[in-house]
């Protein structure tokens, strides 16, 4: 075993930390990290990778709706009374209102959600004369890999790989134009 003198302990533990700083600014200059946040970049990344489980989570509260309409709420005693103040009178809603109030809360919430994917897929299908524009269905909400998308489009992993980051630069413009404005004068 070697045995290593302070000095040495130090050299070694400063240019780590002198290494590991000048890696971060690297990274940073190159927008691979953006002060904690994602870039719009990512971002729209992280929209269309979820689209799918945006339209899972809209099935799931769907389900739930129903549930609700047959069966009525779950996990609540009957016995509970729920009352609520209006200018000092005292209201009892009963069980079928308490439902009502819940399945409008979870229809609102699906309404958003709706419109969230609608602006995703609008923006998507903006780009439907784009040559590879079907890259995005199979990479985002297909989970192809890569190497499956390049023998799809009877092309190289380099060609689908740069043609999917200009596509995805087209999408964030679209979907947080004010933001990618900042970024690029930002950076």
């Amino acid at each position: 075993m070697i045995q290593l003198n302070g000095e040495i302990l130090t050299l070694i533990d400063e240019t780590a930390k002198k290494t590991a700083e000048q890696t971060t600014i690297e990274l940073k200059r190159q927008n691979l990290i953006v002060k904690g946040k994602q870039t719009p970049f990512q971002k729209t990344e992280t929209l269309l990778y979820n689209v799918p489980h945006f339209k899972k989570a809209i099935k799931d509260k769907e389900d739930q709706i129903k549930e609700i309409r047959e069966i009525g709420l779950r996990g609540k005693s009957k016995s509970i009374t729920t009352f609520s103040g209006n200018s000092g009178l005292l209201e009892v809603k009963s069980e079928a209102e308490k439902a009502e109030e819940k399945i409008e809360m979870i229809e609102f919430s699906i309404a958003t959600t709706r419109r969230f994917i609608k602006i995703i897929e609008d923006a998507v299908a903006s780009l439907r004369d784009d040559d590879y524009y079907e890259l995005i269905a199979l990479r985002y909400f297909e989970g192809k890999t890569q190497e499956q998308i390049a023998e799809f489009f009877d092309r190289d992993v380099s060609t689908v790989n740069r043609n999917k980051n200009r596509l995805i630069n087209l999408l964030q413009i679209r979907l947080f134009s004010d933001e990618v404005i900042q970024y690029i004068f930002m950076s």
